[in-house]
């Protein structure tokens, strides 16, 4: 009996909430996602009409919100195949549900759109809120590493120079300076490098003095090494500051088009010189 009228009152609130916005929730959703922001307050609109949870609600409160929404966002004609999304409690091990998925088409590409529940202070504390969505969020595969047995820099540039492509970073990127091994060395070539627009000031020039191998070792990680005036200007920086490379083999991320990392994997994989290969995800909001 209490299941019944717990269904009940969800068929209820799916009536009422449904001749309110279903066309326009139908229009937004339908073969684009240019205007799917739109859907937000939408979306917030019926949650505001379930009873209220939180993150401190049962698992069993949780599954009926996240059940409710997906009977909603199914009931309308466009197919956007809402599905409750499950994975592992990383404390317990146990399999739960934790939001909301939905499939959109994006042109030719079917992207798969998961909702972005807010975040809202609550006690000082940052809890997620299940009454309100901020966004959707989805990732794009649209990069790959490439770890290759090249410690040279001319020899990953010219691999660069053969294929291209856009390069996000090169990584691992050893050299040692013959310059005096001191701290003001240290620090005058270190700011040098990171002023360059082509060193990743998010990661840093990791330097130390007298490491494994006499002199200023430097770890320096490039951006966008398929510029061929970056490149041109990091070999004179090399000669300005008289740095080598040391026995680092180096991981060159490529940019490549979105969904084709399969094709991209089956090309480096025939190359002698590349050890290994992973496709990389970009996550992207809407809000």
């Amino acid at each position: 009996m209490k299941n019944i009228l717990k269904n009940a009152t969800i068929m209820f609130v799916l009536a009422m909430t449904t001749t309110a916005c279903e066309k326009n929730l139908e229009a937004e959703f339908h073969d684009s996602m240019e205007n799917i922001h739109k859907t937000i307050p939408m979306i917030n609109e019926f949650l505001a009409g379930l009873p209220e949870v939180n993150v401190f609600s049962s698992k069993e409160e949780l599954n009926q919100r996240f059940q409710s929404l997906t009977t909603w966002l199914n009931s309308f004609s466009c197919n956007i195949d809402a599905r409750i999304l499950v994975g592992v409690d990383l404390i317990w091990g146990r399999k739960q549900a934790y939001g909301v998925g939905l499939s959109i088409r994006d042109g030719e590409i079917i992207r798969q759109l998961e909702l972005d529940f807010a975040v809202i202070e609550s006690g000082g504390n940052l809890i997620i809120t299940y009454s309100q969505i901020a966004g959707y969020k989805y990732y794009k595969q649209d990069a790959i590493y490439v770890k290759t047995k090249y410690s040279k820099i001319n020899d990953v540039f010219d691999f660069i120079n053969s294929r291209g492509l856009d390069v996000k970073h090169v990584e691992r990127g050893c050299y040692t300076s013959s310059m005096p091994a001191d701290s003001t060395n240290l620090e005058y070539i270190r700011g040098n490098l990171l002023a360059k627009p082509y060193v990743d000031n998010g990661f840093g020039v990791a330097a130390h003095l007298n490491w494994y191998t006499p002199g200023i070792t430097f770890f320096v990680p490039l951006l966008d090494m398929h510029n061929r005036d970056y490149q041109a200007d990091w070999i004179k920086t090399m000669s300005d500051y008289k740095l080598r490379e040391l026995d680092h083999q180096m991981i060159i991320v490529f940019c490549i088009p979105e969904n084709t990392g399969k094709r991209w994997e089956t090309t480096f994989k025939k190359y002698d010189f590349v050890h290994w290969t992973e496709l990389s995800y970009t996550r992207y909001t809407i809000r």
